[in-house]
């Protein structure tokens, strides 16, 4: 019998049950899987500075017209959820536009954001923000801006607005942040109504944030295990399952974290794809965060989003695999989840 992957298949990424059982469908026909998620970069503006921070930075932005075609085409070809990212999403001038318009269009709407601002979420189906650390000199410090008691005023609001949608919160864990996990924790219970606290892995090597092999150590053993028990304790059974996925290589500061991409078929990116402020098209949201690029381009403004959808996964030619440094140090454990159970046949009931 193949073997069963424990993975998280919530709809905090775009219900991987859906993504899981049509990829495996495809596959066995040989046909591809249709687009499920996709991610639009509409700026790379940021009015926070973190410290951790690798993506590229700009006064650039995605023009009206771009953003109104791609929304356009992907309820054409009858899309599912559409995600707003950036950049910080919110400072674009039209982001309340783009998410009001998608809604009008019959799409899900998601976006991410650092709280820093307020914005509308009437048309906002779920909201993934960041909140790193509860101890506010640190907080200031990481995000490169005196902002902590705004970024939590504004999280009382979010979290009251979509208490009948979605909202979560991801904090990124790092030599600096991983023994604040316990306080943070209940400061988030105490503070704010949110569906989920999700604990991410800095994927970097700054050695202002990268672990030591003896943080990793003391990390699990030390602070991980009192989350887990007060998860438990106090009845969060998603944000304990997430946390209890990870192992320590997952935190490891080497270039090889993820060695298993070397050999289990990506195949997550066929449902999915990222399209950048220029219009251009990518597979993975991750790998385009990380600096890898398409060439040459494929992009909405000179044909259809189907066209460029259909293209951009033929390109692959069947090699799923997106062999670079990125995809071996960058991904994750869930992810890598999703590529084992297509690859064993599982499907989910």
């Amino acid at each position: 019998m193949s073997e069963k992957i424990e993975l998280e298949v919530s709809n905090y990424w775009d219900d991987f049950k859906v993504r899981v059982n049509d990829t495996i469908d495809q596959l066995n026909i040989g046909g591809m899987p249709s687009l499920q998620r996709l991610t639009v970069h509409i700026t790379e503006s940021c009015n926070m500075k973190c410290d951790y921070c690798n993506m590229h930075f700009s006064k650039d932005e995605m023009d009206l017209n771009t953003a109104i075609k791609i929304i356009d085409d992907y309820a054409e070809m009858g899309g599912n959820t559409i995600h707003f990212t950036g950049g910080e999403p919110t400072v674009h001038k039209n982001f309340e536009f783009f998410c009001e318009y998608s809604k009008s269009k019959g799409l899900t709407v998601t976006s991410n954001t650092n709280a820093l601002k307020r914005v509308s979420t009437e048309y906002i189906d779920k909201f993934k923000t960041s909140f790193d650390t509860a101890n506010e000199e640190k907080f200031d410090k990481t995000v490169g801006v005196k902002s902590f008691h705004k970024v939590v005023e504004n999280m009382k609001i979010y979290s009251s607005e979509l208490d009948k949608k979605m909202i979560s919160i991801t904090a990124v864990l790092n030599k600096e942040t991983y023994k604040d996990m316990l306080e943070l924790v209940k400061f988030v219970e105490e503070n704010f109504n949110v569906y989920n606290l999700y604990f991410s892995n800095y994927k970097g090597s700054n050695p202002d944030f990268a672990f030591s092999d003896e943080q990793i150590d003391d990390m699990f053993e030390n602070y991980i295990p009192d989350v887990l028990q007060y998860f438990l304790d106090t009845g969060n059974e998603y944000s304990h399952k997430q946390l209890a996925l990870y192992k320590p290589h997952d935190f490891v500061n080497k270039l090889e974290r993820f060695e298993e991409n070397k050999t289990v078929p990506c195949v997550i990116q066929l449902s999915e794809m990222t399209i950048d402020i220029d219009g251009n098209c990518h597979n993975c949201s991750h790998l385009y965060r990380d600096g890898v690029r398409i060439e040459p381009a494929i992009n909405v403004n000179q044909m259809s989003l189907n066209e460029c959808f259909t293209k951009l996964k033929s390109d692959l030619n069947g090699c799923y695999t997106h062999m670079n440094d990125f995809c071996l140090s960058g991904c994750n454990t869930n992810l890598i989840g999703f590529n084992k159970t297509v690859l064993n046949g599982v499907k989910f009931d």
